[in-house]
Parts: C-alpha cells; structure tokens; sequence
C-alpha cells in the first residue's frame, strides 16, 4: 500500500498510486490510469478528514485529480458509445476447439498495451487455472502488454488463500515487466474483457466456459482446445482504441517474441532482459 508524506518546501500531498496515474496516463495506458486516479482521489479523501491543518491544500488536489479522472472517464465512455458488434459466437454443450487462443487470439495484438478483466468467480481451483491459461494467452499475443487489471468478488470462505494466490500470479507477471493490479467488488456481476485497442469480449460465462479436467491424464489438462465446452453466449465489440500503439523504438518490449520459425518449430517466449 503506498504511503503519503509532505515535502518540507511546500508540504503537497505525495502518493505512489498518483505518480504511477501520471505515468500511465503520459505512457498513453488511460484505463489503468482512472483506476489510480480513482484510487488516489479515495486516499486523499482520507487525509483531508484526518489532518484539519492540511484541508485546503488537499482539497485542491482532490479537485485537480478528481476532474482528470472525470475528463479521462468521459473520454473512455464516449468511445465505448460508439462500439459496434463484431461478430455474436455461440457456444454448444461439449464443443471442443473453443480455447482462449483459438476464440480470441486474432484480437490479441501488439495493439493491446493493457487489459481489464472482469470475473466475478475466482475462488476453484479450476477457475485459477483458467485465468493463469488467458493470462498466458495474452503475454504471448500481446508485445506491449504492460498492465492487467482485474476484479473479482472476494471468496467468502477463503479470502486469504484468494488473495495469496493472486498475489502470487502478480509476482509472476512482474518478472516480465508486466504489472497486475486486482480489486475485490461484492457486487460484481458483470462479466468483461476490455482491452486498450477498443476490444470489448462479454462472455456470457466468463473465463469458465469449460468443463473441469477431472483426469489429470487426460488430453485437455494443457492444451483447452481438447477441453469440452459448457453452452455460452459471445458478444465481440469494437470501438475507438483507448492509447496509441506504441513505437518499438522507444517502447520496452514485456516479452521477446522468438522469430516465426523458431515458433514455429515449439520454441518458447523469452522473459525481456531488460
């Protein structure tokens, strides 16, 4: 959790999650940017009720923050206005081909710098799974990938497990130079995939329209085009893309794409070095 402190020349208010809101909003990563906006705008509330002495500096930057997380969401909401439908899927009782590769790779692209996810069960051990296989869809389609956000409902039984493993999943992705960042929401019912190019993939299901692997050694446990699918419903939107696709000269790549033909012949992704 990021911690306020005062400079002593003019005692502004200074927090990580406002910093990191500024970068990303300059690096051109605007969804992730309302989110620390948002997120800085809730902690500075805090502040300006606990410290009197502090309210009328705080309540400045309160307003400054408040109206670009405003402007930014204005300019998110006018592009999802716009979206169109691409195409509607559906997806029969034990279908098979359906893997997050195959049903949604052709939008997995160097246009997409960040991802948001909303998924309101994550508590199964199956339902991990399922997340860790699209996050690993998505490092390997996506050149530029650089934030992931997710929210999900907090498991009512075993939050501290739930929170361990996403923290472990964060980790990982962090030594691709990718950050992850979740948020707990009881009411979320809502099931989405938003992605930075204008992408917007409601499944009526989620991420869990597969029918668990029971049998460890049973074709389907690695690869989910084997797995046999659940009926489903999905909807492929598209609208203005939220941030530029970035230069390759001036952006760090997250993971080394291997030339084709070393893809081709079963060689992995490679961890950027840098």
């Amino acid at each position: 959790m990021s911690q306020a402190h005062y400079s002593d020349e003019d005692e502004l208010p200074h927090l990580e999650s406002v910093s990191n809101a500024l970068k990303c909003e300059q690096s051109g990563h605007v969804m992730e940017a309302i989110l620390l906006y948002e997120e800085s705008i809730f902690k500075m509330g805090h502040m300006h009720n606990a410290d009197p002495h502090k309210q009328p500096l705080s309540h400045k930057y309160l307003k400054k923050y408040e109206s670009r997380a405003k402007q930014l969401r204005e300019q998110v909401k006018s592009h999802l206005q716009s979206s169109k439908l691409l195409t509607h899927i559906t997806i029969e009782r034990d279908a098979r081909g359906r893997s997050y590769q195959r049903l949604l790779g052709n939008y997995l692209n160097d246009s997409v710098k960040e991802v948001h996810v909303n998924e309101p069960h994550l508590c199964e051990q199956h339902q991990f799974k399922n997340l860790i296989n699209f996050f690993e869809v998505l490092v390997k389609n996506c050149r530029y990938l650089k934030y992931i956000r997710l929210t999900t409902r907090p498991d009512p039984v075993l939050s501290k497990n739930q929170l361990h493993i996403l923290q472990q999943i964060r980790a990982d992705l962090a030594t691709g130079n990718i950050h992850m960042n979740y948020q707990m929401d009881e009411s979320l019912n809502d099931r989405k995939i938003v992605l930075s190019s204008g992408i917007v993939i409601k499944i009526a299901r989620g991420l869990h329209y597969f029918e668990p692997v029971e049998d460890v050694y049973a074709l389907g446990m690695c690869d989910y085009d084997f797995r046999k699918c659940l009926p489903t419903e999905v909807d492929i939107w598209k609208c203005r893309a939220f941030a530029k696709m970035p230069r390759e000269s001036n952006e760090r790549l997250a993971y080394k794409q291997q030339p084709k033909d070393s893809m081709d012949h079963g060689q992995d992704m490679a961890y950027s070095s840098d």
